[in-house]
């Protein structure tokens, strides 16, 4: 080998070293970079509230790879966080109050918890919705505040088969009202008829009104008959007893129409505002007021 060969050999070894050495050096300064990323990263999840992907930052700038520094302050962060992670523990009771476990849980839409086995779970702090699903079971939705650093909160759902849920009356939580550990539903032939006694204010009233109507026909006509004997045998110096009792039973008719015609219209508007189950029992009054030459009635109800 002559000595130009010679002089190029060892120019190719000494590149080859130098390069052997940037290596190191480029892949050191490389996760340096990342170390910082993830500190920031980090402190920035974490006063977002996302606590738990803060952690996750925290452990990697953490790493033994990083720079001595940064791992102290990644170190702290990390501790810090880890004790402000709220966790829950989540439970789920059937239709006769036993605990089942074959329950799935989704936290604002995204999987929690694919069965309950009593252990803790760990979620970020803040207003949540949390929807436990069981097969053959009625979805229950619960909302709740979860606060920094709350450990082991008990969170339970009711789950009940749907044909057991009453109608209209679901808990907050989307569960049934149970009694004796079933729930209650409504017979058919309940809902669709009234009870009898939602029957009683309409059938009163129209009595009333039927009494009113033979009342103001009959006094009517005897006061017009009067009233005709009267004007054949002494008007205009009848005596004043007489007419005044004509007089009486005019007043005494039209008190009778006015209370008739009141009691229709309550007997009307019973039978239209009584419900399939009336909440309290409804009351009526009919107030007449006699007038001079008339009267004046008024229908009072109270639902």
């Amino acid at each position: 080998m002559n000595q130009r060969t010679a002089r190029r050999s060892l120019v190719v070894a000494a590149a080859l070293a130098a390069l052997a050495c940037l290596q190191p050096a480029r892949a050191r300064a490389g996760d340096a970079e990342a170390c910082f990323t993830a500190s920031e990263e980090g402190q920035r999840l974490r006063d977002e509230g996302r606590l738990r992907e803060a952690r996750a930052r925290f452990i990697a700038c953490g790493a033994a790879a990083c720079p001595a520094l940064v791992r102290s302050d990644c170190a702290g962060w990390l501790a810090d966080v880890t004790a402000r992670v709220p966790t829950l523990i989540l439970s789920a009771q059937d239709e006769q109050g036993q605990d089942v476990a074959d329950v799935q849980v989704t936290l604002d839409g995204a999987p929690l918890a694919a069965r309950l086995d009593g252990k803790a779970v760990e979620v970020d702090p803040g207003e949540h919705v949390l929807r436990f699903e069981r097969a053959g079971s009625a979805p229950v939705a619960l909302r709740l505040v979860v606060r920094e650093g709350e450990k082991l909160r008990r969170v339970s759902a009711r789950l009940v088969r749907p044909a057991t849920v009453r109608a209209g009356a679901a808990t907050p939580g989307g569960g049934a009202i149970t009694r004796g550990g079933g729930a209650i539903a409504p017979r058919e032939d309940q809902a669709a008829s009234p009870p009898a006694s939602s029957l009683l204010l309409p059938i009163a009233l129209g009595g009333v009104a039927l009494a009113g109507g033979v009342a103001y026909a009959a006094l009517g006509l005897s006061a017009r008959a009067d009233a005709d004997r009267l004007r054949t045998t002494c008007a205009p110096r009848c005596a004043e007893a007489d007419v005044d009792a004509v007089r009486t039973k005019v007043i005494a008719a039209n008190v009778a129409f006015g209370v008739g015609v009141a009691a229709l219209g309550g007997a009307v508007a019973a039978l239209l505002l009584r419900g399939p189950v009336p909440a309290a029992p409804a009351a009526a009054a009919v107030h007449v007021v006699p007038l001079r030459g008339g009267a004046a009635a008024a229908l009072g109800a109270r639902f």
